[in-house]
């Protein structure tokens, strides 16, 4: 009916230029009843574009505004007769709206066609780029076959899952057989530094020095050739690839989930190529044809290092004559210095018979289990000293315990061992562990993640590698592992008492992990920030760029990504041959040697100060399991002499930590670290690192 009609100019605002068809006449005295008039007055007729409606219904303009607004007759009858064909169109029975959705539809179907073909396209086209770039680095890097071998080339990572491609730097994964009878081969990942390679010129001056000039690394801004860092995380049985390389001093951290990767901002190799090697075999993706082979110590590891490094320059003679240094932490406080007098040996043997030999020019290790008896009395005296246990027992556990023959705080010796448990060191050992709570006993002020696996892991890792493996079960009745080392004894109590509290949160944690808000935990160096730019970049107040959060589930979230069949694929690990076991970041499936873990590496470190290399001893603050106080009297009793005195050393405006220098060594700590010093000080260990690699002070 015609109020349809009505509705539908009334929505335009121009009621007043036509009159209603002649069939429904309308006046303003009389109507039908089918139809209601178009009255005028819902209008405001001096808004009317062509003027006021007389009662007759016909317009008629104002004679004030008929000059100046007219209108010719035959412009009004082709607006009208325009207006009348837009009426009769919306009176035919075709369902508009419907029209409307169907036509909305259509164009959005081929809008969407078309944004789908552009998608493909655009796809199809990255997808090209991205071929066409990866080419160009597989050709480049073939070229350079005095740099890379085809074998480099084949372990060329171009992108990983929850990142994409990696173009800021080369990145290398696979393996490498450092026993070919036994079938015994080490996984590796090569990070090379985010600067560019050197170009052909620089390649040609660094060959054209001599062969005493050290070439072949990248060259950063200052022209200083970057080093090559191996990282050497500990347990014994962890590994490096999810320590150093996931969530430490690697080029990526996983995403809550881990599904994805976020780019860590203070990765060494921003200034250094960093090679991670899962050592020993069996140790995540390392594996071996020979059961045999998961009893394991000290001399073969360091050997099967050795052995690892010499057919990893076959594969990349790029870094033949690259300045080469080993690093690591934890237990590495027995694989870095092992490995580098191995090293150093070697070379004194290749001398003679004219064979490679390796470039290494120094070692850095943080928190390093050293020496058992030292290591021991300095973690009770730092327990003590920070209000962890109390007077009594402190010191029922330096009366009664031979720190001498028992692990990292052992309670008693193992088994094997046929020795009688001294049942009061026995006694206030496990009083030690009621008294520590529930902490993180390697940074004892940060949380815990709830029933933290990973932490977990480490502790069962060397309870496992020392007390025989599948014959050694924990055995007590409050959790503490029997044999187990004292410090790591904690840890295992600890985990067992948050597992207890956690039963009932368990899939609240699955939705949301625990994240630990702790001012100054991570470090930045930025000198000139404002109070503000801190605060809206969630940064500490420090003044050195401390970020204000860290994941304390970080290893579950590495588990979860390691274990992708796709980043599994992309990093050439347990494809050819198949692992029966998922990764984890420490395995229960080596047995380490007892002995080699109680024995002292001070002897060893005798023999390295008279091979003219370059040592940084390092240790962050707040560890409990191998704490600074064992360490610096260890370095004390090697009785070097002091070149520069205990001094402060800055991390942007702030205190980093403290440093002393002797004769070829240097001892510094790091402040608000704990047992994995990257992890939580990650700028102020990566400020530590590269100036010590850099040849400079701190």
């Amino acid at each position: 009916g015609y109020e349809s009609h009505c509705n539908i100019i009334e929505s335009f605002g121009i009621l007043p230029v036509i009159a209603p068809p002649r069939e429904h006449t309308v006046n303003a005295n009389k109507h039908s009843n089918n139809c209601r008039p178009c009255t005028v007055e819902t209008f405001n007729p001096n808004t009317s574009f062509l003027g006021t409606l007389a009662p007759g219904g016909s317009p008629q303009r104002p004679a004030s505004t008929m000059r100046a607004s007219f209108v010719p007759r035959w412009l009004r009858s082709a607006i009208s007769a325009a207006i009348l064909a837009v009426l009769i169109f919306a009176a035919l029975p075709i369902p508009r709206v419907d029209a409307a959705r169907s036509t909305s539809s259509s164009f959005g179907g081929i809008r969407a066609t078309l944004n789908s073909q552009r998608a493909t396209g655009t796809a199809a086209n990255s997808l090209n780029h991205e071929d066409d770039r990866l080419s160009g680095r597989i050709a480049d890097l073939h070229a350079r076959p005095s740099e890379y071998s085809s074998e480099a080339v084949a372990d060329l990572v171009p992108h990983l899952p929850g990142w994409g491609p990696i173009d800021d730097f080369n990145m290398f994964a696979g393996y490498i057989t450092v026993d070919d009878a036994n079938g015994r081969a080490l996984f590796y990942i090569l990070a090379e530094a985010r600067n560019a390679p050197p170009s052909e010129a620089q390649n040609q001056q660094q060959q054209n020095r001599g062969a005493n000039d050290v070439g072949g690394g990248s060259v950063d801004d200052s022209g200083a050739t970057m080093p090559l860092v191996l990282w050497l995380n500990g347990g014994p049985g962890c590994s490096s690839i999810g320590g150093g390389f996931m969530t430490e001093l690697g080029p990526f951290f996983p995403m809550p989930g881990g599904q994805d990767l976020q780019r860590n901002p203070h990765a060494w190799n921003e200034f250094a190529h960093v090679l991670f090697v899962e050592s020993p075999a069996f140790v995540g993706f390392s594996y071996s044809n020979t059961t045999l082979d998961a009893i394991v110590g000290d001399a073969r590891t360091a050997a099967d290092s050795r052995i690892f490094l010499l057919r990893f320059l076959e594969r990349f003679p790029r870094f033949r004559d690259t300045p080469f240094y080993v690093s690591g932490e934890s237990y590495a406080g027995h694989y870095v210095p092992n490995l580098a007098l191995a090293i150093v040996e070697g070379n004194k043997a290749a001398a003679a018979t004219d064979e490679p030999k390796i470039n290494l020019k120094g070692f850095l290790v943080g928190n390093p289990w050293t020496d058992t008896a030292i290591d021991n009395m300095g973690a009770i005296d730092y327990w003590w000293t920070h209000a962890l246990v109390s007077d009594q027992t402190a010191q029922g556990v330096r009366a009664n315990c031979n720190f001498s023959r028992i692990g990292p705080l052992d309670p008693h010796p193992a088994h094997q061992e046929a020795q009688t448990r001294d049942e009061l060191c026995d006694d206030f050992c496990n009083r030690a562990f009621d008294e520590l709570g529930s902490i993180n006993i390697y940074e004892i002020y940060a949380d815990l993640c709830v029933d933290p696996p990973g932490l977990r892991r480490q502790v069962e890792a060397l309870h496992w590698a020392l007390a025989g493996g599948a014959e050694a079960k924990p055995t007590s009745s409050n959790g503490v592992a029997e044999f187990l080392p004292l410090a790591a004894s904690a840890a295992v109590a600890t985990s067992a008492r948050v597992k207890t509290v956690a039963e009932g949160q368990r899939s609240q944690q699955q939705q949301q992990r625990p994240r630990l808000q702790a001012q100054n935990r991570r470090a930045d160096v930025q000198d000139s920030s404002s109070f503000t730019s801190y605060k809206s970049s969630r940064m500490s107040y420090a003044g050195d760029g401390s970020d204000s959060e860290y994941d304390p589930c970080i290893d579950d979230e590495t588990e979860i990504y390691l274990n992708l069949p796709e980043v599994q694929k992309a990093l050439h690990a347990n494809q050819t041959v198949k692992l029966p076991w998922r990764w984890t970041d420490c395995t229960r499936s080596i047995v380490y040697s007892r002995e080699d873990l109680l024995s002292s590496m001070l002897p060893v470190y005798d023999r390295l100060l008279q091979a003219n290399l370059r040592i940084l001893i390092y240790s962050g603050d707040v560890d409990g399991i191998v704490p600074v106080v064992g360490t610096r009297r260890w370095v004390a009793s090697l009785r070097l002499k002091e070149r520069a005195a205990w001094r402060p050393w800055f991390s942007g405006t702030q205190v980093g930590g403290y440093v002393v220098e002797y004769q070829g060594l240097t001892f510094a700590t790091v402040r608000g670290a704990g047992h994995m010093v990257p992890y939580v000080q990650p700028v102020r260990a990566a400020h530590m690192a590269k100036a010590f690699l850099m040849g400079q002070a701190l």
